[in-house]
């Protein structure tokens, strides 16, 4: 936070014996001669924190700390939010962070609409796995703490701590408590997911620019592509950024000997870094939003500058400039912005930001958009097991359910995501649902095909495609697909 320049007179006394009154000698602002054009402002430094330690009433005072607090205070006036002053311990926190590298137990939550805790899934050899906690198991309280009620964000302050250190979750599985003891271990999130849709349209999501993004995006779209991959999902929606190297390695997967970015330094000198030659031809589709920054701008301004990519989304942030670290000989890093960097078809991300080719404003509709751009399928699989998924994605729980041998389809979360209209007629008390050029009223009271749990409304799967056109059910492999025109 910056300093407030702020003097408060009040309680002071000014004791005056036969000494004269002090004259402040007006600011130099003149620079010194000789080989250090700074020898005078350090000189200002030195004495303010010679004062500081000798005179303050605070005899206890760190000195380091002062001084970092002076560096930063440095930095803060240069007007830069993104340079910055680390000392080790900082910086090996904010590398961690990059790296996605973290002390903890290997799962990963999701949070139900009741306030229940569910895990919704679990790392590999992790503690959790271990210990045979399950996906679906309800964490109940965490070192005896109940998590009921809590945000995921408030659970996952309980759960921090340092490796090798232990943590004793409460769970509960069809009903049962347990408590399990578990040891924290140093961990690491894949800066890279991969997922083949329906349609055999490949999905990667690129959450980091880490030191081996690169590397890592390589082998999910290998994999991709061994699997018949017909068209591409790229995801940089949240990300914020990393390392330029890495998104620059991405472009060059697609981009064949053409300037990837254009970067200047304060001189204003300019130097082109250029694909090599070949890249992959596959039909792309590039999610943004407003948190999409930095490399990942840069990564999807060359992509969308070549027409190998449809940018698909919001504005994104706006961050065209580069920061380098700095290790600094008496103790430190400095994180210091050096260069700005502009598209290939020298475009400015800078303060500006990339205009998707075609705007969505809502998360679940730009998915939808890329799928549909694609020629992939946005239909709801029914699976044998119980299990629902949309265009090869799990569907969030509440949307289809089976039961005994029938499914039934929640009209609200059918509606949303597919552009149909559900609201309640008072009048009549049915719910009345709209889908396509169709629209039917449904009674909620002794009706075999409707059922009305806690304000939701569940229609009988063969009822909506009997009543409208819009709505077909395909069997394949055992499983319902549910297609909407």
């Amino acid at each position: 936070m910056k300093m407030k320049r702020l003097l408060v007179w009040g309680a002071l006394v000014t004791s005056i014996s036969g000494s004269a009154i002090p004259v402040w000698a007006a600011e130099n602002t003149s620079q010194e001669k000789g080989d250090n054009p700074y020898a005078a402002q350090e000189a200002r430094i030195h004495e303010v924190l010679t004062t500081v330690m000798e005179k303050h009433l605070n005899d206890r005072l760190d000195v380091k700390r002062l001084t970092d607090g002076a560096i930063r205070g440095l930095l803060e006036e240069t007007g830069d939010p993104y340079s910055s002053y680390f000392t080790e311990k900082e910086f090996e926190d904010f590398y961690n962070d990059l790296e996605g590298t973290f002390a903890g137990i290997g799962i990963l939550y999701t949070q139900q609409k009741d306030g229940k805790l569910i895990i919704q899934s679990i790392f590999e050899g992790s503690a959790a796995a271990k210990a045979d906690l399950q996906e679906g198991d309800e964490v109940i309280a965490v070192d005896g703490r109940r998590t009921y009620g809590q945000s995921i964000d408030q659970v996952m302050e309980l759960m921090k701590g340092e490796p090798n250190s232990s943590v004793v979750l409460t769970v509960k599985r069809d009903g049962k408590e347990r408590s399990v003891t578990l040891k924290r271990e140093q961990m690491q999130f894949s800066p890279v997911d991969s997922l083949m849709l329906d349609n055999k349209i490949g999905y990667i999501a690129l959450y980091t620019f880490s030191e081996n993004s690169a590397e890592i995006f390589r082998k999910h779209l290998s994999k991709l592509e061994s699997d018949g991959m017909k068209g591409l999902i790229i995801d940089l929606r949240d990300n914020g950024g990393g390392y330029v190297d890495a998104a620059i390695g991405i472009a060059d997967i697609f981009i064949d000997n053409g300037t990837i970015v254009h970067i200047k330094n304060r001189e204003g000198k300019q130097s082109d870094i250029r694909a090599t030659a070949g890249a992959m031809k596959v039909p792309m589709a590039v999610l943004v939003n407003g948190r999409t920054a930095s490399a990942s701008e840069m990564l999807a301004g060359a992509l969308q500058d070549y027409k190998v990519g449809t940018v698909i989304g919001t504005k994104t942030f706006g961050k065209g400039i580069v920061q380098a670290t700095m290790p600094l000989e008496k103790g430190g890093i400095l994180k210091l912005t050096v260069e700005e960097y502009f598209s290939p078809q020298m475009n400015k991300i800078n303060g500006k930001g990339i205009m998707p080719d075609i705007v969505i404003e809502k998360p679940d509709d730009q998915l939808m958009r890329a799928i549909t751009y694609l020629n992939g399928s946005t239909a709801l699989r029914l699976n044998p097991d119980g299990t629902a998924s949309i265009a090869g994605f799990p569907a969030a729980e509440g949307i289809a359910k089976k039961v005994g041998t029938q499914w039934f389809i929640a009209l609200r979360p059918f509606a949303d995501l597919y552009k149909c209209q559900v609201y309640w007629d008072n009048q009549s008390q049915q719910v009345v649902f709209r889908c396509g050029d169709t629209t039917r009223k449904y009674s909620v009271k002794d009706n075999p095909y409707v059922h009305n749990e806690n304000g939701t409304v569940w229609v009988a799967l063969n009822k909506l495609s009997s009543d409208f056109p819009a709505i077909y059910v395909e069997k394949r492999d055992q499983s319902i697909f549910v297609h909407v025109k």
